[in-house]
C-alpha cells in the first residue's frame, strides 16, 4: 500500500526524567482527524516519531537516520509507513510551559541614547499578556530595562537568556525580544559567509556577539522546544546563527551561515533589519515592535508568510532602507500559522 499523502506526527522524547510526548499536524483535505494510538518503544531510543493516519490507520517509526537507530516497525491496520527523516517545522501549537524574557535599552546618560527602546519591551510583554492570556502569565516573563536598578548589562542579560532556556521541554514555548543597539564586527572563527559577526550592545557597552548568543539561547533547548526571538537593532538579520533564511513570499533564499549552528529545536526569529542595515528609533517605539503588535492585533491568526509581508509593509511604508528577516534553524512551510 503506498505511504498516505498526509500524516500527522507525535515525537516522542526519553531522558533521564521519563518520556515526552509533543504533537505535530499537517493538514489539507485528506486528513481532517487524528488517528492516536500508544505502543512500547524501546528504552535506549532518545528520539522517536510515532506517525499516524486516519481512519482505519497507518501508523509506524519515522526517525533522524543521522542520529538515531531504526527503531522497530510499528504496524496497524492497512499497513506500515516508511522510516524517513524528520528535518522541516511543523506546524504545533505547544502544551506546555510558556516564558519570556523582554529587554529594552534607552542607553540613559551615555552619549548613543535612543529614545523608545523601553517602551518596546514595555508593549511586547502587555501585548504577551493582554493576546495570549492563556499561557503568558507575568510571573512568567522577566524585564531587563536601564530605568530600573537592574540594568541590562552583559551579565545580567546572559542570566536572563539562561533562565529563560533553563530547564526547558519538548513542548516548552519561549519568546525572546530585543530592543537597543546593533552592531557588526570582524568574525573571529569564519563561521559567517560574509566575514562578520553580528552583535547586540549592553547597557554597560559590552558587546554580545551572535555565536555567543547563540550558545546561551538556542544550544540548551531540546528537539520540539520552540523559540520565537524579536531582535529590534540594527545589523541583526542573522543575529541567531540560524541556517535558513526567507525572502518576501516565505521562501527560503539561501542559508545565511556556514554548517554547525544547526539545532533540532523550533528556534524562528524575526530582525528588524538585514546584517548591513540599521533600524530606526523614535520616542514611540522601533518600527519593527510596531508593526509586530500592530499586525498581531489587527489579525490574530496569521500565516509566516503572512505576517511577514504585512510586517515588511508597515516598516518599508515609514523605512523604505530597512527590511525585515526572518529565519529558523529548520526549514519550515511558511504557510503554516504562526503560533507562539
Amino acid at each position: 500500500m503506498p505511504l498516505p499523502l498526509v500524516l500527522s506526527t507525535d515525537q516522542i522524547y526519553f531522558d533521564e526524567r521519563g518520556t515526552h510526548l509533543a504533537s505535530r499536524y499537517d493538514h489539507d483535505s485528506i486528513a481532517d482527524s487524528k488517528y492516536s494510538s500508544s505502543a512500547f518503544l524501546p528504552s535506549d531510543e532518545r528520539r522517536i516519531n510515532i506517525g499516524h493516519h486516519h481512519d482505519h490507520g497507518v501508523e509506524g517509526c519515522l526517525y533522524d537516520a543521522s542520529r538515531f537507530r531504526l527503531p522497530s516497525i510499528i504496524n496497524h491496520g492497512l499497513g506500515t509507513m516508511r522510516s524517513e527523516p524528520q528535518d522541516n517545522i511543523g506546524y504545533s501549537e505547544s502544551p506546555g510551559r510558556k516564558r519570556a524574557v523582554c529587554i529594552g535599552i534607552n542607553y540613559l546618560g551615555q552619549g548613543d541614547e535612543l529614545h523608545g527602546c523601553i517602551l518596546d519591551a514595555r508593549n511586547i510583554r502587555d501585548f504577551l499578556i493582554r493576546r495570549y492570556c492563556h499561557g503568558y502569565k507575568t510571573d512568567d516573563i522577566r524585564m531587563l530595562t536601564d530605568d530600573t536598578e537592574t540594568k541590562p548589562t552583559k551579565k545580567n542579560i546572559i542570566a536572563a537568556m539562561s533562565w529563560l532556556v533553563q530547564g526547558a521541554g519538548p513542548a516548552d514555548s519561549l519568546f525572546f525580544h530585543y530592543s537597543g543597539h546593533g552592531d557588526q564586527t570582524d568574525d573571529q572563527n569564519g563561521d559567517e559567509v560574509d566575514g562578520k559577526d553580528e552583535e547586540i550592545i549592553c547597557f554597560d557597552s559590552a558587546p554580545f556577539i551572535d555565536d555567543d548568543i547563540h550558545k546561551v539561547l538556542v544550544d540548551p533547548l531540546p528537539p520540539g522546544c520552540k523559540l520565537t526571538a524579536l531582535f529590534d537593532s540594527c545589523h541583526s538579520g542573522t543575529i541567531l546563527d540560524l541556517p535558513y533564511i526567507y525572502d518576501s513570499h516565505g521562501r527560503p533564499r539561501r542559508e545565511c551561515t556556514l554548517p554547525g549552528t544547526d539545532s533540532l529545536a523550533n528556534v524562528i526569529c524575526w530582525s528588524g533589519a538585514k546584517d548591513d542595515q540599521q533600524c530606526f528609533d523614535s520616542t514611540q517605539g522601533g518600527v519593527m515592535t510596531q508593526a509586530f503588535i500592530k499586525s498581531l492585533e489587527e489579525k490574530p491568526k496569521q500565516s509566516y508568510r503572512g505576517l511577514l509581508h504585512s510586517m515588511r509593509k508597515i516598516v518599508e511604508r515609514r523605512h523604505p532602507n530597512q527590511n525585515l528577516q526572518l529565519t529558523s534553524s529548520r526549514q519550515m512551510d511558511t504557510n503554516m500559522e504562526f503560533i507562539f
